[in-house]
């Protein structure tokens, strides 16, 4: 029989290395590491959580001011999957379009 226990502890556990990491991307982000900043938004988005579409957006912000723009548009629209409310990504994603007003 399958171990079923522990399951729950599994997944607080994983949500705090989800938070740890996109912690450790905001310090590297403000620090202007920029590889190291995306590295740990795109482990961010490796579990769902509710850092997940902030990890995306920033990590196309990275990619945008590196010139990477189509990649930048396909994180902000992966973003807007996990939450269509998110204000930063829905205006990143009309600048980057060229739709901004």
């Amino acid at each position: 029989m399958k171990k079923a226990l522990g399951r729950g502890l599994d997944s607080l556990l994983n949500f705090r290395n989800i938070e740890k990491f996109f912690t450790q991307a905001l310090e590297y982000d403000e620090k202007g590491m920029y590889l190291y900043a995306f590295y740990f938004y795109m482990k961010t988005t490796e579990i769902p959580s509710p850092f997940t579409s902030k990890a995306l957006n920033n990590a196309a912000v990275i990619l945008a001011e590196h010139d990477f723009i189509d990649e930048a548009i396909e994180l902000l629209t992966e973003a807007l999957k996990y939450d269509p409310n998110n204000l930063e990504a829905q205006e990143n994603l009309k600048i980057l379009k060229g739709e901004e007003t």
